[in-house]
């Protein structure tokens, strides 16, 4: 580590001592911030299918493309989801909502449109399994000569 790394390492440590936590899930705040974020999620999907498109043009195939084009497609999944998810938020009344000290502790579902709602929120169980297949992917194209 040379001289003015370390110099830099000590002036930004004491800014990093005082950082606030950084939670999982922020709040956007008011309607620009929602469909900013949503739009986000729309073109992620976007540039996904783009993607496989262009890969089903290249024809690709071999070792680890199935498992990357899997990887894909559950991504626009994901985005599809996450997406529905953050739109039924803001129709899903505040008293379904059961809070205790700041944290919400469970969520009431009444009907079908609350379920939905609530599954939607379980989307890390199309996102994780995406990333092993792209892990499955990387690897696939790492053991080729």
């Amino acid at each position: 580590m040379t001289i003015g790394q370390k110099r830099t390492a000590a002036a930004l440590l004491p800014l990093l001592l005082q950082a606030g936590p950084a939670w999982a899930v922020q709040s956007h705040g008011g309607a620009e911030g929602l469909v900013a974020h949503q739009i986000g999620h729309f073109l992620f999907a976007l540039g996904m299918g783009y993607l496989l498109f262009r890969l089903r043009a290249m024809h690709q195939k071999g070792s680890g493309w199935l498992e990357f084009k899997t990887f894909a497609w559950l991504l626009i999944a994901w985005n599809a989801m996450t997406f529905s998810g953050h739109w039924m938020h803001e129709s899903i009344a505040k008293e379904k909502f059961v809070k205790l000290e700041g944290g919400t502790l469970h969520f009431t579902v009444e009907n079908l449109q609350d379920a939905a709602y609530y599954l939607s929120n379980l989307d890390h169980l199309i996102l994780v399994p995406s990333f092993a297949f792209l892990l499955l992917a990387l690897m696939k194209w790492r053991a080729q000569p």
